[in-house]
């Protein structure tokens, strides 16, 4: 893994905060993501509306599910699978008005279906708040056969969909929300460098 330079695609996260000036709050999480909930939950509650969707995952330290709902047990709806969560979502999303801030918290491949939803609807990028929670592991794009490999934690990983061995660059693609993934192989096939678990 490479040091001391930086792609300026690559995402980067922040700790989620609450817009003061915003008309209504919207926050999507999921697994992990809970404990960045929690988190937002302890700072100084808004006055405006504040709504919420948590999704459950077996992969979680813990069941935040419960804790969320003792704490929001009217704003937040929980869900049993990160599908359910995206149609309820896409729903809720008609009845936003204009300032209503996204905060958005989880796995990285989650963090990015979300943003997928809300671009739909002509929410900005910039206009997301987005907490990295839990894993590391990375989505990746095969630049070769367009397949996406989920759940990437070493540097090189086998396409899900040409099984080619593919390097995991640090180029990213919000639209995709996936790292780009080339052949490491190519020039000469089947020598293949070292393999290290760095998205854990």
């Amino acid at each position: 893994m490479e040091r001391q330079y930086w792609i300026r695609s690559k995402p980067v996260y922040t700790s989620l905060l609450w817009h003061e000036k915003a008309t209504a709050h919207l926050v999507i999480a999921e697994g992990d993501g809970g404990m960045a909930v929690l988190k937002l939950l302890q700072q100084k509650y808004p006055t405006q509306q504040v709504n919420g969707f948590f999704v459950k995952s077996p992969n979680a330290l813990k069941n935040y599910a419960d804790i969320i709902s003792s704490l929001a047990p009217a704003e937040f709806k929980v869900f049993g699978n990160t599908t359910e969560a995206l149609n309820s979502l896409k729903i809720t999303l008609a009845d936003c008005c204009m300032g209503t801030c996204f905060y958005v918290a989880g796995s990285e491949g989650f963090i990015w279906q979300v943003a997928k939803v809300l671009a739909s609807v002509g929410v900005q990028d910039d206009d997301i708040d987005k907490e990295l929670c839990g894993t590391l592991a990375r989505t990746v794009y095969c630049v070769h056969c367009k397949a996406i490999t989920h759940d990437a934690h070493h540097s090189v990983v086998a396409c899900s969909g040409c099984q080619r061995q593919l390097f995991i660059r640090d180029h990213f693609s919000r639209r995709l929300g996936a790292y780009m993934g080339l052949m490491v192989d190519a020039e000469q096939p089947g020598i293949l460098p070292s393999i290290e678990e760095v998205y854990p």
